[in-house]
């Protein structure tokens, strides 16, 4: 570690860093595939099976309980890989950050990626997004600037997994109401209905469940942490308070828990609230900005 660490808006600029950034990008829609294929799967394999055991009167107990089976049975089993894929993507990302802000990496939390994986995910990537990745926090001393930065970084994606969380919630309904119609309009008996539709639809059911429910604890962790660096960082802005990079490093740690769980959201809904949430972030650190050059704290 350099005795005077570069600014954070030039360091991330650097190869190295857009490397990085590129590989964890890279990494990360890997995951996110990967979560897709299982959920297509799963969802494609529910709905063979229902519209299998209404047209087979006779076979419906036998085929609504394997194909059932094996729908759920691919949901619960079929997240090792994308598992690994965020956990590689977070410690690049982890990696990344590190560098920027100059800070010491914690061995216990994290492993370091080989430049062999973090190279071969970087040349895959084909986005436009590998600079200027935290705001310009230039003026603001050490270690103020990265606060600023772990800030935007938990407000980034707090809104967006509640606004997941509530779309999901209402296909979860939708399912609910399409599966109830289809009794009704089939006129299925209990047993029936227990195995031409519940259990082939447990699969389906507990993904949506799933998602929900991470959704909604990656929100919550999100805002509780970016509560705690608030409280940070008005103690850091007091005359007589102060704020280390050893501090820095404790909120480090809680964001790369929280990346290594994060939960999935689709391209699709980051792409079309990109343009606001960058806006939201700018406002913000430029606000946090203001206030550290209004108490002096500045390079």
């Amino acid at each position: 570690m350099t005795s005077t660490p570069a600014e954070i808006s030039v360091a991330q600029n650097t190869d190295r860093a857009q490397r990085l950034i590129a590989a964890q990008s890279r990494r990360y829609t890997d995951a996110k595939r990967l979560h897709d294929t299982r959920v297509i799967t799963v969802t494609a394999l529910a709905a063979a099976t229902v519209i299998t055991a209404l047209a087979l009167p006779d076979a419906r107990i036998v085929v609504g309980t394997i194909g059932g089976a094996v729908a759920f049975l691919w949901s619960v089993l079929g997240g090792g890989r994308e598992k690994r894929c965020r956990k590689q993507a977070a410690f690049m990302q982890e990696e990344f950050d590190t560098y920027v802000f100059d800070m010491p990496w914690n061995n216990m939390a994290a492993e370091h990626p080989s430049p062999t994986l973090i190279t071969e995910a970087a040349t895959r990537y084909r986005g436009n997004r590998t600079k200027d990745w935290y705001p310009d926090t230039a003026p603001v001393a050490r270690p103020l600037d990265v606060l600023i930065c772990q800030r935007s970084n938990l407000g980034w994606g707090a809104s967006i997994h509640r606004l997941y969380a509530a779309i999901l919630t209402g296909l979860l309904v939708t399912l609910v109401l399409a599966g109830t119609a289809i009794a009704l309009i089939a006129n299925l008996n209990a047993t029936e209905i227990l195995t031409v539709l519940l259990v082939p639809l447990l699969g389906p059911v507990r993904e949506l469940i799933e998602m929900i429910r991470n959704n909604r604890d990656s929100a919550d962790t999100k805002t509780s942490t970016e509560n705690k660096v608030h409280n940070l960082w008005q103690r850091g802005l007091e005359p007589s308070g102060q704020v280390t990079i050893k501090d820095c490093r404790a909120v480090q740690d809680q964001i790369l828990s929280i990346r290594q769980t994060n939960a999935h959201v689709p391209d699709w809904l980051d792409n079309l609230r990109r343009k606001r949430s960058e806006t939201l972030m700018q406002q913000s650190a430029v606000h946090l900005i203001e206030e550290a050059v209004q108490h002096g704290k500045i390079r």
